[in-house]
């Protein structure tokens, strides 16, 4: 089963404690129902039906089991997320795609092959990529630099 958002709208300006979103909910390819969140700290509103318009409980609890197997960590710790804190991933994960998409407009974001680097870590060069730019950090850093441009920015 392949959990997925599309049709993404946060909310920045609402979001207190969570990231206010409303977004399409669908399961290997097709649209099962919606997810949303005030942003006020709450859990994730999550409605699934079924093709009569009925809140659909059977297959929430399979997305819930779904969820389970996907882990995430903390401080060392590794959970198992439930559908909650799976989609409120998923929803993070488009906000920081987004905002690498907007930094990648007007600066050359890449990962140097010697080093080891964090989720969401990059060297940043503030211009704007082109050829010259990759012939540069080709040169420098070798033929396995990760240019986050090509990837991210042209997604």
């Amino acid at each position: 089963m392949d959990i997925t958002l599309k049709n993404v709208k946060i909310y920045a300006g609402l979001s207190e404690e969570t990231i206010a979103f409303n977004a399409s909910v669908y399961i290997d390819g097709k649209k099962v129902g919606e997810a949303k969140n005030a942003g006020h700290g709450g859990a994730n509103d999550i409605d699934v039906r079924d093709k009569d318009g009925r809140w659909n409980r059977d297959l929430l609890k399979e997305m819930e089991l779904e969820a389970s197997k996907h882990t995430w960590s903390y401080a060392g710790e590794v959970h198992n997320h439930s559908l909650d804190s799976y989609i409120g991933d998923l929803v993070s994960d488009v906000e920081e795609k987004r905002a690498l998409k907007r930094k990648c407009k007007t600066q050359t974001l890449f990962r140097n092959p010697k080093e080891t680097y964090n989720f969401g870590e990059y060297h940043i060069i503030k211009s704007k990529f082109d050829a010259q730019v990759k012939a540069y950090l080709i040169t420098k850093y070798g033929d396995k630099v990760e240019i986050l441009n090509e990837t991210i920015g042209s997604n």
